[in-house]
């Protein structure tokens, strides 16, 4: 069983409450972007922000799926990353009276908001067909099915969440003033593609260390107790295909 199910797991979940809890009694920009103006020069927040961008883009541009168009829907995801690192928000001098433009502001929401659809549509393709087939390969493979589903599921949940509230957070936004509403609307979105990519990495390792024990090639000794007649009189049948991971 994966280590992300268990002790190691409540541990995890208690540490991301613990966050949570203290972030609600921080005072938090408007949204994530907005931390690229937060000081005068950038400072330390800017600097984070870009990083942190960069390093995702790279990490999704480099990707290797397991077919041409899971490699596609993380190569737009990592072009679209370095696109909000970029293209900062429009600089608005009554939230922050020291900024100063960025380059091409008005591509900064659209390079975000497809980001945002593209690690959807990464979590709704989960590796498409070839995994499936991997799994159908499997010992008891519904199990391992009923796995991916949860590992889905999640991450799904955290990001329509995300998307509902943007939709209606202006209405929100009327009842709770001091709510960073955009804020938690980014936030969910990468805690639920960041939570899917490292679930669905141990998964792919589960299901390759499962298929390395089934499909183990026949020891010699076996078949060296093989009687020596029949071993003449009947032709040796070719070995099975050996099964490869999946990459």
């Amino acid at each position: 069983m994966s280590p992300l199910y268990g002790r190691s797991g409540s541990h995890r979940d208690a540490f991301a409450y613990g966050i949570f809890r203290f972030c609600l009694g921080c005072k938090l920009e408007p949204s994530l972007s907005d931390y690229y103006f937060t000081v005068e020069d950038g400072g330390l927040p800017r600097a984070l922000f870009l990083v942190f961008l960069a390093f995702l883009g790279g990490v999704l541009y480099s990707y290797r799926g397991l077919d041409d168009r899971d490699n596609l829907i993380h190569n737009v995801a990592g072009i679209f990353a370095f696109g909000v690192a970029l293209f900062p928000m429009q600089c608005i001098l009554a939230d922050h009276p020291h900024c100063v433009p960025g380059l091409l502001p008005i591509l900064h929401t659209p390079s975000a908001g497809l980001l945002y659809l593209s690690a959807e549509a990464s979590v709704i393709y989960s590796s498409g067909p070839k995994l499936k087939d991997a799994l159908n390969r499997l010992p008891e493979p519904e199990t391992w099915f009923r796995r991916l589903r949860r590992i889905k599921t999640l991450s799904l949940i955290l990001k329509s969440v995300g998307i509902i509230t943007f939709l209606f957070h202006n209405q929100l936004k009327a009842y709770f003033p001091e709510i960073s509403w955009v804020f938690w609307i980014e936030y969910l979105g990468f805690a639920g593609f960041g939570i899917y990519w490292v679930r669905l990495m141990w998964f792919i390792n589960d299901t390759n260390s499962e298929g390395r024990q089934k499909f183990l090639p026949r020891p010699e000794s076996a078949e060296e107790k093989t009687s020596g007649v029949l071993r003449g009189a009947v032709e040796k049948a070719p070995e099975a295909e050996s099964r490869s991971d999946i990459p």
